[in-house]
């Protein structure tokens, strides 16, 4: 009995160590480590940064049977491999790359891709910002507005997150811009990703007003304070 137990409990310890040691092996820092080492292969080539960008997808598992055009328009938009490596190991970790990637990439408009990979990333921050973990919503969310940088539901959730953070002076253009280009949109409907089912967007528009106005207010006298320091 007492031996059953032992092998029992061994069993239990010895998988904690594989999926303790799995993590590791295949966790963001592990991805991010790969994809450096790929691009620095490439990069001793003499390729150009987004040149190095595009074959290190090329020839990754889960992107590389992607249609060029798409992964070409990702670092396009994402720019350096800072970015493009944060946006691979977020996807990755969440299997976005296998479950939903080939369905969007095989669109003919690259535009309305991004809009969707954007509308994916700006749900998860919204969750994100909903459970106060807001450095990694800030993370998400710039990766939205990386990608759809003229859009309304990229730039006030950001915004909000900004806000929250007390980065009011960030968070003012973000709020300006975005609160007119939602102004022209006539719908908004996007702002409801990753929220409470029966959200309401003209609430949600009200309370943009509110925090746009706290920050203008609170930016002003940062710089009132400013000026009477110096």
């Amino acid at each position: 009995m007492e031996s059953g137990l032992f092998l029992f409990g061994l069993l239990i310890a010895l998988f904690a160590i594989y999926r303790l040691v799995s993590r590791r092996l295949t966790g963001p820092q592990a991805t991010v480590r790969a994809l450096l080492r790929d691009y620095d292969a490439f990069e001793k080539t003499g390729l150009r940064e987004q040149e190095c960008l595009l074959r290190v997808l090329t020839h990754r598992s889960g992107w590389r049977n992607l249609p060029l055009v798409f992964l070409a328009e990702i670092v396009k938009r994402l720019k350096t491999k800072e970015v493009v490596f944060r946006f691979v190991s977020l996807a990755e970790g969440y299997r976005y790359d296998r479950k939903h990637l080939p369905a969007i990439a095989g669109k003919k408009d690259m535009e309305g891709a991004m809009h969707d990979v954007a509308r994916w990333l700006g749900d998860f921050g919204n969750r994100l910002q909903k459970k106060n973990r807001l450095k990694e919503a800030e993370f998400v969310q710039k990766l939205a507005l990386g990608l759809q940088p003229d859009q309304y539901f990229t730039k006030l959730p950001l915004a909000t997150t900004y806000y929250r953070m007390e980065r009011y002076s960030d968070a003012v253009p973000l709020f300006e811009q975005g609160l007119a280009g939602l102004e022209k949109s006539g719908d908004g409907s996007a702002l409801l990703d990753g929220l409470e089912p029966g959200a309401d967007v003209n609430v949600l528009r009200t309370s943009y007003e509110e925090m746009y106005a706290a920050c203008l207010k609170a930016a002003g006298e940062s710089i009132k304070s400013d000026v009477s320091v110096e």
